[in-house]
């Protein structure tokens, strides 16, 4: 389908001149393909931003027809006979003070509207929150510090500035987790479920979705197959997920549903969870009852309990068919999903082996 054929049938659907026959299968493809559902989402912004300036347009021209009729109606009716013209003397003092009462006036507006706008930004952001967790002020657990005992592969004594929960995306030591958790970062560690710790780098970044793509340098590190796959088809409202995470030491499981198909503020790269997140929550892997990858946590509304953000898995898709093939072959992770079928124990067991904490030094 080109271009002009899929703006055409975007057209006759927002404006519902498709049969039924048609709908289903123009909504079968909206599914289907992620590109496609976010070119109708931005066609539907459109067309509502050009309704309301439409109205708008009408309702300035009603007003100008009604301003224009009393113009008229003013010229053709009979000028009245003036009255006296009254003669006010003003004080050079007086139009000083009215002109300092004036500025005084103007500059309390404008500092009012500047601190309106000031809050209202802090409103909004604080109604979102990445989900990263600050070690510097979080005392390590007598868990970890067995392992580091236990373990010759550790990262250093130092707990690190943050922590977040990055998932593998191949059998050779590259790892997704968000962008936020590893900004700025010196060095980066990530650690397994068995206390082992392995140096890795940051080696492709994407901003605009809060994605980060690892790689582990650490020639000790031994990958295995994946049991998961990426799942590019959206995830429907209602749709049962669960994930795993390091909002502590140890792996944390937490289950929940789609509650909405847009993210934050209306951002259509990404869901809208029921989900229980915490600090260390970000860059986990928002999973569906086969195990298919359909998102990784970001971040969680601040003012109620249990809202959390996914970015998209089709994101992830992009991005990972951006990286050079001779460094990650598609093979590596689009090949068949091994965890359908199996119960959830079973699946989290199998999963949280290629679910690691990640630590940044800064």
């Amino acid at each position: 389908m080109n271009e002009f054929s899929l703006i055409r049938d975007i057209e006759r659907y927002l404006e519902g001149e498709m049969n039924e026959q048609e709908k289903a299968a123009f909504e079968s493809l909206r599914q289907s393909d992620p590109v496609v559902d976010e070119q109708v989402l931005a066609h539907q912004q459109l067309i509502q931003q050009l309704e309301y300036f439409g109205r708008r347009t009408a309702l300035q021209n009603k007003m100008d027809a009604i301003h224009a009729s009393l113009a008229n109606n003013h010229v053709s009716a009979p000028s009245p006979v003036p009255a006296p013209k009254k003669v006010f003397v003003i004080s050079r003092r007086l139009v000083l003070n009215m002109a300092a009462a004036a500025s005084i006036a103007l500059l309390a507006s404008i500092s009012t509207i500047a601190l309106m706008q000031k809050a209202s930004r802090q409103k909004t952001t604080a109604e979102y929150e990445d989900v990263r967790r600050v070690l510097n002020h979080i005392q390590r657990s007598q868990n970890a510090l067995i392992h580091d005992i236990n373990s010759s592969k550790k990262a250093p004594v130092n707990p690190g500035t943050y922590g977040g929960t990055g998932f593998a995306i191949s059998n050779n030591g590259y790892v997704v987790t968000n962008y936020h958790v590893i900004a700025g970062a010196d060095s980066i560690y990530i650690q397994n479920t068995k206390g082992e710790a392995f140096k890795a780098a940051s080696v492709f970044e994407d901003i605009s979705s809060d994605l980060a793509i690892l790689k582990i340098t650490d020639s000790t590190f031994k990958g295995q197959p994946l049991p998961y796959s990426l799942k590019p088809q959206r995830a429907l409202r209602g749709e049962e997920v669960f994930t795993l995470g390091y909002p502590r030491d140890e792996i944390v499981y937490g289950e929940g549903y789609i509650s909405a198909q847009t993210g934050f503020n209306g951002d259509s790269a990404a869901y809208q969870v029921s989900i229980p997140v915490n600090p260390g929550n970000s860059g986990a892997p928002l999973m569906d009852n086969k195990g298919d990858v359909v998102g990784i946590i970001t971040g969680k509304q601040t003012t109620s309990d249990g809202i959390a953000f996914a970015v998209k898995s089709a994101h992830l898709k992009r991005l990972l068919e951006q990286m050079p093939k001779e460094k990650l072959p598609k093979k590596e992770w689009n090949h068949k999903n091994k965890l359908e079928g199996l119960n959830r124990v079973d699946q989290v067991k199998k999963v949280e082996e290629f679910v690691y904490m990640v630590k940044v030094y800064n």
